[in-house]
């Protein structure tokens, strides 16, 4: 029986557009602009912004119940819910808490759950936060006093530590990164307010999530 040469790769075709649709349909594969990740094996440092809760839950093999206790998630909001929109409906919520938050949970000796392949150990949850670095000023020509850019490098605050309700001029000085090349490496204008918090100008639209002033900082460090 003669088979036409245009069916086999017809039949290729349709057979790797089913596979993918059909994983993005069940959501175990999620693609953004940013970054690929598979949500069947996540860790918490997999988390992202743009998730569902639904999706860290199912990624991370934990209950709703064990999840919004974590967050500080009322029970009325949808798991359907993205990460950044909670930080707008929930007052206090940050996506970077939640991410610390988890990764003690499930590094806590005698927890159930199993802490994903490739995470690495957190610092513990109970530990107090590290100490801001005192404020450095200098004195212009006016002798009027004004704060200073930068801390030295020696005490600068880890991009890791940065949070959603730090300011820019909070990062660039506890961070030891200068603020207009702060401002640069995020494609914000030099006009931008230094003293605009991160949450809110990812609820305007203007970055993406923090962890986008995490990655930005930590390569402004390494130069």
């Amino acid at each position: 029986m003669r088979v036409n040469p245009f069916v086999m790769p017809i039949i290729v075709i349709v057979a790797l557009l089913g596979t993918v649709f059909g994983a993005q349909a069940t959501g175990l594969w999620s693609t953004s602009s940013r970054t690929t990740t598979n949500l069947s094996e996540m860790t918490p440092e997999d988390i992202k912004g743009w998730m569902t809760l639904q999706q860290v839950m199912d990624g991370l093999r934990i209950s709703q119940d064990e999840l919004y206790t974590l967050g500080g998630i009322p029970g009325d909001i949808s798991p359907a819910t993205a990460l950044k929109d909670l930080e707008a409906l929930v007052p206090g919520f940050e996506t970077s808490a939640l991410r610390d938050a988890l990764l003690a949970r499930l590094s806590t000796p005698g927890n159930d759950a199993t802490l994903p392949a490739g995470t690495a150990s957190p610092v513990e949850a109970d530990a107090p936060n590290p100490p801001e670095p005192p404020s450095a000023t200098a004195i212009t020509p006016t002798g009027e006093s004004q704060e200073a850019a930068t801390q030295p490098a020696e005490q600068a605050l880890p991009a890791d530590q940065i949070k959603g309700k730090m300011t820019l001029r909070e990062v660039s000085t506890q961070c030891a990164v200068p603020l207009e090349a702060l401002l640069a490496a995020l494609a914000l204008p030099t006009g931008t307010d230094p003293d605009a918090a991160i949450k809110d100008l990812v609820e305007q639209g203007k970055l993406a999530e923090v962890t986008t002033v995490q990655e930005a900082v930590s390569a402004l460090q390494k130069k």
